[in-house]
Parts: structure tokens; C-alpha cells; sequence
């Protein structure tokens, strides 16, 4: 019988330490799914972020982003792919912790370059816009342009602006020398009809925004749109450019290879144009845009 003992009871506890151990394993990927994924998956990290990225409602998938990345990810049959919703702050902080996962538009920052690999250009934008509330900023305009300098130094003039999103390096450039933090609301949401909203409403001044992802709000939301005026940024070109990014390892390294490979190939058929111009369409017959696209996004 204590023979028995001796047998029993070790295995008892092995019993109970393989299932604590399966129990934290699987704690660890609830809070962080991304660990499941191996080295042969890439979790393209995207949001709510119309009309580039449409997590939700009758237009689901059908961001330009998304129709993009669709025709980068038939050139990677190798791969298995996964789309996890997250936030944009998630996504930097996970490529900066080297883990397999990508983003599938950022622009390229000094700052990020610290920790991500970029591919060659993978989406073409027209530059940001300055979104006010009413005629807040009208004394500032000049030819339809505001300067952004002199407009971040106007005293009681309040600012909100996504946390973590960068809206090309001139116009960052200048937020982090002229914005006052002290009348800065930073959103965490990338959804940015809440924040449309605030601005129509008059509860925040200034923001900053892609035309398309205004026009979007307009459509979807006519009435308290008729508060919000669009203006461009003085000295800012008409047109900007984001990439594919992923961790700055071999892993990542690899990754952006592939895809350039696969940017060389799409980015001169008419199919990929028409992707990243998605709603945005009338761009696509502007001289201005068109040789933009020749000249400078085919050869970035």
C-alpha cells in the first residue's frame, strides 16, 4: 500500500503541474493571441479606420487599404494570413516588441525606422487636411490653405489628434515644435467619427484628417457635418505615400522583401490603382495625380 503511495502521488502532482502549466499558456494567449501565431503567419494588424480599413457594417473589407493588401496577399501564397482587430498603439508596440505581425500602410518616420523595416511605397494619399469647426480658423485661410505653424500658436485653440498616428514627417515636424500639449486631446480611437463629431459640435477646435476620410463622415452623417470646414495645409504636396511595415528582425526583413517583390509586379497593373484609389475615384483622371503616380509612386 506504500508502494502504491509512492507511485500514485507523484504522478498526481505531475497531473496538476501539466495542468497549471496549460492553464498559463493558455492565459498568456488570451492576453496576447499574436503568441499562437509561428513564423509562417502573418497577422496583418488592422482597425476601424474608414474608408481605408471597414472592420463593420454593409461595407465590410471593402477599404482601399484592405482591397490592397488583398492583391499583396495573393503574391504571398506561402504565408498563411491573419487579420486581428487591434488599435493602432497595439500594432506599433508589438512590431516593437518583434513579434510576427505587420501593418499593411504607415508612413515612414525617423522614429519608426528605429524599429520596423519598410517596404518600398504601398499606398499612395492625398495629403491631410486641417478639419475645423465652423469658421473657427477663417481669418487664418489664405487661397484655401492654412498655415499649420501659425495656426497651432493661436491662443484658446483646442487640438485633437489619434495617438500614435503620424501624418507624414513635415506636418509631424511641425506638431511637435509649435502644438501646445496642454490643448492637445489625444484619441485612442481610430475610428474617427467620434472625433468628427467633437469638431462639428464645436467641444474640439482643430483636427487633422484625410479628405476621403472626411468626405466618408460627410456621407454618412450630412447634418452635423455642415459644422466642419476643410482646409489645406500651406507648403504641405498634394499627394503622400505609405508603406507596408513589419518588425525590424530577420523575420520582418524577409517579409518586406516578399513583399517588394510583389509591389514591383502589382503597383503598375490598372488593378492595383483602382484599389488604393477606392473611394477616393476621382482622383484617377487628375493629371496631377496621375503623373504623381508615374513619376514619383512607381519608382518609391
Amino acid at each position: 500500500m506504500r508502494q502504491n503511495y509512492i507511485v500514485v502521488v507523484p504522478c498526481f502532482n505531475l497531473v496538476l503541474l501539466s495542468m497549471r502549466h496549460l492553464l498559463a499558456v493558455a492565459l498568456l494567449l488570451l492576453a496576447n493571441p499574436l503568441l499562437a501565431f509561428g513564423d509562417n503567419t502573418i497577422a496583418w494588424q488592422t482597425y476601424h479606420r474608414p474608408p481605408g480599413i471597414i472592420k463593420t457594417g454593409a461595407h465590410d473589407g471593402q477599404g482601399f487599404v484592405q482591397k490592397s493588401l488583398d492583391l499583396i496577399i495573393k503574391e504571398l501564397p506561402e504565408y498563411q494570413h491573419e487579420m486581428p482587430l487591434t488599435t493602432l498603439a497595439r500594432s506599433l508596440s508589438d512590431m516593437k516588441a518583434g513579434r510576427f505581425v505587420c501593418h499593411p500602410a504607415l508612413f515612414k518616420t525617423a522614429e519608426r525606422e528605429k524599429f520596423m523595416y519598410f517596404s518600398q511605397a504601398s499606398m499612395i494619399n492625398p495629403t491631410s487636411r486641417i478639419v475645423a469647426h465652423d469658421k473657427k480658423i477663417e481669418p487664418l485661410v489664405r487661397n484655401g490653405a492654412v498655415d499649420l505653424a501659425q495656426l497651432l500658436q493661436q491662443a484658446n485653440m483646442t487640438f485633437a489628434l489619434v495617438k500614435g498616428r503620424s501624418y507624414t514627417q513635415p506636418i509631424d515636424d511641425i506638431l511637435a515644435q509649435y502644438l501646445n500639449k496642454n490643448v492637445l486631446f489625444e484619441m485612442t480611437s481610430t475610428d474617427l467619427e467620434p472625433l468628427f463629431k467633437m469638431v462639428a459640435l464645436g467641444r474640439i477646435d482643430v483636427t487633422i484628417a484625410y479628405p476621403f476620410e472626411v468626405n466618408y463622415y460627410i456621407k454618412n452623417s450630412p447634418v452635423t457635418a455642415l459644422a466642419l470646414n476643410v482646409y489645406a495645409i500651406a507648403g504641405m504636396a498634394q499627394f503622400s505615400f505609405g508603406s507596408v511595415a513589419c518588425p525590424k528582425n530577420e523575420w520582418g526583413k524577409q517579409i518586406i522583401e516578399q513583399v517588394n517583390t510583389a509591389l514591383k509586379a502589382l503597383k503598375p497593373k490598372e488593378e492595383y490603382k483602382r484599389a488604393v484609389t477606392t473611394w477616393w475615384e476621382g482622383e484617377r483622371d487628375n493629371p496631377q495625380f496621375e503623373a504623381f503616380y508615374q513619376d514619383v509612386f512607381l519608382r518609391n
